[in-house]
């Protein structure tokens, strides 16, 4: 087994692999107009451009990508991701037409799919079930501080010195990180964690298990069926909060388009940051009494997303509305580390990477592309009603999604004791 200061070195690595991927998303949300005037491209290419070329090569890929971690490599394997994944980013960089562009971002989304499901799957084997929480919580404080780099120090190097340079900038992490991750890191023992050796476990040959064989064993473990559901459905929410809240600041509280970049930044990275970190230590603490209260604890953050994002939408004055953000973005970012965590936990070992992938896969599918949708399309039919004000009952709708929630975390509570009998049987 990985000695503990190439544990803490390898996660270290890793989150340092997220920060860097997350913070090339932000960046892409903050060039697109300048992306738009240099390619004289139509709203509809842009979207096409910014959400459904990346969501689609997500998708197509992620499931794949995660069955690949279960049977090969997986340092090797992320490793050749990254540094794919940065001359895709180059790439784009340097493309002369919107056709090289769009085809670089299917190359990134791609390449994206397989990070998540690689690296989450190594943290579970380095990491006990009573510490794996908070060390998942660790590699996602990646996505808060890389989103916030990315709206400001990406925001303001495009600014000053164009687009291109922006990405290739952002493409130059990623080759370095998949050399330290080839020279630094060694591949964890597949179930090292729980003192499982590999070539003793019947479920461990050296190909994975057949996916069918992998759905069904997730579809049998219902505690891990109503964590999916629920994560879905908090994503959606969330997702819709973080796709208008830009909208809502400037039309109801009157704000511009830096004062929302430094508003979002340090109220979505920096509390972000903070609210994963103290949410994946607080479900490792109750968890170690009781495994039954870390979804329960989840209930209670989904509750809360609800009320602090209504209060973020309802809200008269900017400062309040700014500190209700902070407070949502927290709860939000905290799921993090018990879901992903409790995601490997519920599975056997060489199922832990299409474990990963097929929830990363619904999140993105469902919860990222219904929720901000379905906001839009609520705002334009209170808009008559609302006028400007029309997100702020747009996006009250949509948290509504968090009740359920509240309903399925609590329900895995009740079976999720026996579920990780069964996943180490």
């Amino acid at each position: 087994m990985t000695r503990p200061a190439g544990t803490r070195l390898t996660l270290i690595v890793l989150t340092l692999i997220a920060t860097v991927q997350f913070f090339d998303r932000a960046l892409m949300v903050v060039i697109l107009e300048p992306i738009k005037r240099e390619f004289a491209l139509s709203d509809s290419q842009l979207g096409v451009f910014a959400g459904l070329s990346y969501a689609a090569a997500f998708a197509l890929a992620g499931i794949p990508l995660g069955r690949l971690a279960d049977r090969t490599h997986r340092r090797n394997l992320l490793a050749g991701l990254l540094a794919l994944w940065a001359a895709m980013v180059a790439l784009a960089g340097s493309a002369g037409q919107f056709a090289t562009l769009l085809a670089a971002r299917i190359g990134i989304g791609a390449m994206d799919a397989g990070g998540q499901p690689c690296s989450v799957s190594m943290i579970a084997d380095l990491y006990p079930p009573q510490r794996r929480a908070s060390a998942v919580a660790v590699f996602y404080v990646g996505v808060p501080l890389g989103m916030a780099a990315g709206f400001m120090a990406g925001g303001m190097l495009a600014a000053s010195h164009g687009w291109r340079t922006a990405l290739l900038v952002a493409a130059a992490p990623g080759f370095a990180l998949a050399l330290a991750l080839l020279v630094l890191v060694r591949e964890p023992l597949r179930g090292g964690s729980e003192g499982v050796q590999a070539n003793d476990d019947h479920t461990l040959p050296h190909q994975a298990l057949p996916l069918l064989t992998t759905l069904g064993f997730m579809h049998s473990q219902r505690s891990l069926m109503n964590l999916i559901a629920a994560s879905v459905l908090v994503t959606a929410s969330s997702s819709a909060m973080m796709s208008w809240i830009g909208s809502l600041l400037i039309r109801s509280h009157g704000l511009s388009l830096q004062q929302v970049g430094l508003v979002t930044a340090l109220c979505m990275g920096g509390f972000g940051a903070v609210g994963t970190l103290v949410f994946g230590q607080l479900a490792d603490r109750v968890g170690a009494h009781d495994m039954r209260a870390q979804p329960r604890l989840m209930a209670l953050g989904a509750l809360l997303i609800g009320v602090f994002g209504s209060a973020v939408c309802l809200w008269p004055g900017v400062v309040g509305a700014a500190v209700a953000l902070a407070l949502f973005a927290g709860c939000v970012a905290g799921l993090n580390g018990p879901t992903y965590a409790l995601s490997q936990t519920l599975v056997k070992l060489r199922m832990r990477g299409t474990s990963m992938s097929v929830l990363v896969v619904l999140l993105n599918l469902i919860g990222v592309g219904v929720g901000p949708t379905l906001a839009g399309l609520l705002s334009d039919v209170f808009a008559a009603r609302f006028g400007a004000d029309s997100v702020r009952w747009a996006m009250v709708c949509v948290l509504t999604a968090n009740l359920p929630a509240v309903v399925l975390f609590w329900r895995a509570g009740r079976t999720i004791r026996d579920d990780i009998e069964r996943a180490r049987a």
